[in-house]
Parts: C-alpha cells; structure tokens; sequence
C-alpha cells in the first residue's frame, strides 16, 4: 500500500544533463588537468548556493537586482515559494582561499573591452566546483550579458549540484538494489541506505524510502519502443498513470497515484547519460485521497533492446521545502548505468 508515514529529520543532500555549450564565440569553457584536480580541495557551501564575487558599486546598481530577481525566482516546478538558488555576495578584495573553496562561483570584473566576455571554468580552485566569470566595461554590459546567458549560467550550477550528489550516492550504493535492477532490466541506478524494493514487475520496479514526514521513491517503467510519439508529454501521463494505478496504491480503498490535474506539467528534451530523453517535471495526486508532491521523469529509448525506458522520481514532504529533495531525487537518476558488455550480451543471444 502507498503508505507515506511521518518524520523528524530533513534531508540535507540536495538535470540537467543536457550538453551545455554557451552559443557565442566569448564564452569558453575550460577545465584543470588530472595532475591539477588531484590538488585541489573538496569544494563547500549549501545545498544550491550562489557566491557572487562583485564590487560593492556594482550590488548597489540594476545589476545586482538583476541577478537577485534571476537567481532567486520560484521555478515552475516547485509548489511553494522557494528560490532556486540562495545567494551571498563578497567583493573581488575578500575573495580568498576560504571562498575559492565554494562550489558555485560567479565573478563580475571590470575591464576596458569592446564587447563582454564570459567564461566557464571546471574544478578551478576546488573541485567539484563551477566558476562563471563575466567581464565588461559598463552595467549595462554586465547585464546585458547576464541576461543573454542566464538560463546557461543556471544549467550549469544545477548540473555540478546534481553530480556532485550523484558521485556521493555512488560511493553508499546498496549492491543489494542496484544488482536486482541490473540482473532484471540490464541497468542500475545507486541508492543509499534506507530505500528497498517495494514492488518489482517484468516491466516495473518501485524503490522507495519512506522516513517519517518525508518519502522518496523511484519508478521504473519499461515498454516495447514503437515510434516517437512516446516522447510525447501526454503519452508519457498515460502511461505513467497507467502503471501507477495498476501498481501504486493509496492509503483508502479504491486510491491511487496519479498525475495531478491542477499543475501544468513541464517537458522538454534533453541529453540523459548520452540519451535522447524527455525530460517530465510536473505533481502527482492521489485519486481519492489528499496527498501529492512533486515527480521528475526521464523517458528515453535502449537502442539495443528496442525498448522504452522511464526512470521517474517522486516525494512526498508535506512540511518540508521540496528544492533540495527535488536534487537528490535528480542526482539518483543520473546515477542510470547500462550493465558492463550489454551490447556483446545482447550479440550473443541474438
């Protein structure tokens, strides 16, 4: 039964797994040698923080409202006004060794320049750590480009949170999940400590980790690939509510999960583990019942087997903020690995 019990403690880990290449010829992106990142310090700072390196003339203008606005807006996909990213600011002169050690850096210099430039930088001072830096001769040339690059600038801060939580979940990975999905579906995904097998079909498993106010769950739905109309955001419902009522009960006789009706769901395409996938954030509700929360899908296709896959994380945390619990759910998707050898496996067999 989809049981979701009460809890004392909060979360405290927090996809884009798109390809992010910035469009213009001033944006480069460079990263340290392996001699160099063995060097480097773990990378800190909170869950989804923004450090800004920016003179104290610069905050006072447009632009630090500008990258306040940008920064700390609610997204889409979060019921509750939470901003996507918490924000601190220091000036160039204090930027030293302790702040070289954030893991989301952005830097706005001054220089005598024709034209702006940006530049994306890996593991620089530590590691994992991103460090945007934005040059210009003027506000409104900092600002300009900001804008011009923001939803980049963005991707590519959630994108080294999502991993950094990935790579920690893969050193506490139960064995004793991730090899009953592989020995099932040929994959694995890692889980941590607390998550078991609640329900595992021939084309469905259901992992989950119920924790007192808070629970954290993973679908797997697998089907025969037909066309590209399975990429399709309301075929990719269908099935989801399909499954769920088939396999996903709700606490009162005649409940179950399914997507909610209420919020408009949010699709687009992205890169997933070198995949073409449809990337699905949008809420589930339960059918006779009042609870719901917030999901993330990836739906993709396994060329080899000619099969569908849908890997798809939900939570249910009534009184607790979503943004964080949101990434942990991203970052155990992105944990995704193929068997070792399935191609010459699956060779063989033929």
């Amino acid at each position: 039964m989809f049981r979701l019990t009460l809890m004392s403690r909060k979360i405290a880990l927090s996809l884009i797994l798109s390809v992010l290449v910035l469009i213009s010829s001033c944006l480069k992106d460079s990263k340290q040698t392996k001699s160099t990142k063995n060097l480097l310090y773990t990378s800190g700072g909170r869950t989804s923080e923004v450090l800004i390196v920016i003179s104290n003339d610069l905050w006072k203008t447009s632009l630090g409202d500008t990258l306040i606005y940008s920064l700390q807006s609610v997204p889409l996909w979060l019921s509750r006004a939470e901003p996507e990213y918490e924000i601190s600011h220091i000036p160039l002169s204090s930027f030293g060794a302790v702040y070289q050690k954030q893991r989301n850096i952005m830097i706005f210099k001054k220089a005598e320049l024709k034209e702006p430039k940006i530049e994306v930088r890996h593991n620089l001072f530590s590691t994992p750590q991103t460090v945007i830096t934005i040059k210009a001769n003027s506000v409104q040339g900092f600002t300009d480009t900001y804008l011009k690059y923001q939803n980049q600038i963005k991707e590519f801060f959630h994108k080294n949170e999502v991993n950094r939580i990935a790579k920690a979940y893969k050193n506490i990975d139960l064995k004793s999940i991730s090899g009953k999905l592989e020995k099932q579906f040929g994959f694995s995904l890692s889980f941590p400590e607390g998550f078991y097998i609640a329900d595992q079909k021939a084309n469905f498993a259901w992992i989950r980790r119920p924790a007192g106010d808070i629970e954290e769950g993973v679908f797997i739905f697998i089907k025969p690939y037909t066309d590209t109309a399975s990429f399709g955001m309301q075929a990719i419902i269908n099935y989801r509510n399909e499954m769920t009522a088939k396999f996903v009960p709700g606490p009162v006789k005649g409940s179950y999960m399914k997507v909610s009706d209420y919020f408009p769901p949010l699709k687009r395409m992205v890169d997933f583990k070198g995949n073409y996938a449809s990337q699905l954030r949008s809420f589930w509700d339960v059918e006779g019942y009042p609870m719901g929360g917030p999901f993330i899908s990836y739906t993709f296709v396994d060329t080899i087997a000619n099969r569908l896959i849908t890997l798809d994380g939900y939570i249910k945390a009534p009184k607790e903020e979503k943004r964080d619990l949101i990434l942990h759910l991203e970052a155990l998707l992105v944990s995704f690995q193929f068997q070792q050898n399935k191609i010459d496996k699956v060779e063989k067999i033929q």
